[in-house]
């Protein structure tokens, strides 16, 4: 849990994310590209973080995240 709460203060310290995706993600080709996030739920294993990608909000989990 520590790592995860680390993750959500440095993502919510920039404002901005990495996106960390498996192959089989249909975001897959973003794979790598830093995006701002709009908003982070309670931090928790599978915590949401929407990501603002071309003009349009999309949620990844803080796994899918570097």
């Amino acid at each position: 849990m520590k790592k995860i709460f680390q993750k959500i203060d440095r993502i919510r310290g920039s404002g901005m994310a990495t996106l960390n995706l498996d192959y089989s993600s249909p975001y897959y080709h973003l794979n790598g590209k830093r995006f701002p996030v709009e908003s982070i739920a309670t931090p928790d294993i599978k915590c949401r973080v929407t990501l603002i990608i071309d003009s349009i909000l999309i949620d990844f989990t803080i796994n899918e995240l570097l």
